[in-house]
């Protein structure tokens, strides 16, 4: 009995559940996902660092109508957690292993947008009215953003961190200018915390 087999036997999972990576499951385990409900988060960037062996079956996912989301695991296995840096890798591994018409820009940026939103049970990822107003604003004079032919494109293959100007998060402003409350104070503290975790003491 595989490990999809023996959570669905056990009752986890369902349309609450999100099941990190996914990268070594076969078509049955997946058809099981799908039926459940269960959400996905596709980590490449993570996968591709801990060397995972494969890219996970997204097509495949897709095709049997599993929400997938972008998601960048941990800083053990992905450093720097820049989401629009897993978007880009997202799109173009699944290019390298499937073809240059897998994974478009537009159906990436979804599952990094909306399809994140309805994992979590959000009403959010749109711009629109009845919607949670989370966004984050994006410098267009930024050098990535530049030329700007496709919006989309260039969030998913050129944008990176530095080019958020902005995050309102429930209508809350909470980082403007690129700058966030309280940010000198946190580094300062968080290189402290990680000396003495380094350190041999």
């Amino acid at each position: 009995k595989n490990a999809v087999d023996y959570l669905d036997e056990i009752g986890l999972l369902g349309e609450k559940t999100i099941a990190a990576h996914c990268v070594w499951l076969s078509h049955s385990d997946i058809d099981t996902l799908a039926k459940k409900g269960v959400h996905v988060a596709h980590c490449p960037v993570s996968n591709m660092k801990l060397s995972v062996g494969r890219a996970m079956p997204y097509s495949y996912m897709l095709r049997a109508g599993v929400n997938i989301t972008i998601g960048t695991d941990g800083c053990a296995s992905n450093n720097n957690l820049d989401m629009f840096e897993s978007m880009k890798f997202a799109a173009l591994l699944h290019k390298h292993s499937s073809g240059e018409t897998a994974a478009p820009a537009g159906e990436i940026f979804s599952a990094a947008t909306e399809n994140g939103a309805k994992a979590l049970g959000l009403k959010a990822g749109k711009v629109e009215e009845g919607m949670l107003a989370d966004l984050v604003l994006v410098d267009m004079k930024s050098i990535s953003m530049i030329p700007n032919h496709n919006l989309v494109s260039n969030i998913v293959y050129s944008a990176n961190g530095s080019c958020v100007d902005s995050v309102i998060v429930d209508g809350r402003v909470v980082m403007e200018e690129g700058r966030i409350e309280g940010e000198e104070e946190v580094i300062e503290r968080f290189e402290v915390l990680a000396k003495k975790l380094v350190s041999a003491e």
